[in-house]
């Protein structure tokens, strides 16, 4: 995966932290939610949110590292 398309998938997570979120970045949450959720496979949420697998799965990592980061600093 070359490097700006990893930076525009990371950037939907930083987005829908931001104040005006795009639509993209919300489907890609909602689809994340489902499948970390178990609701249903990566598959089916990509198809029913029309978001990219690989986009979902940076927002995965992105939003464990962030809740990490959140629950490690709350232990201090």
């Amino acid at each position: 995966m070359n490097s700006r398309k990893k930076a525009k998938e990371t950037k939907m997570f930083e987005e829908l932290l931001s104040a005006n979120p795009s639509q993209q970045s919300r489907a890609t949450h909602k689809a994340a939610r489902d499948v970390v959720d178990g609701k249903v496979p990566l598959s089916t949420a990509c198809k029913t949110y029309n978001v990219q697998e690989q986009a979902v799965i940076q927002f995965i990592i992105d939003m464990t590292e962030y809740e990490t980061i959140l629950d490690m600093n709350s232990k201090v």
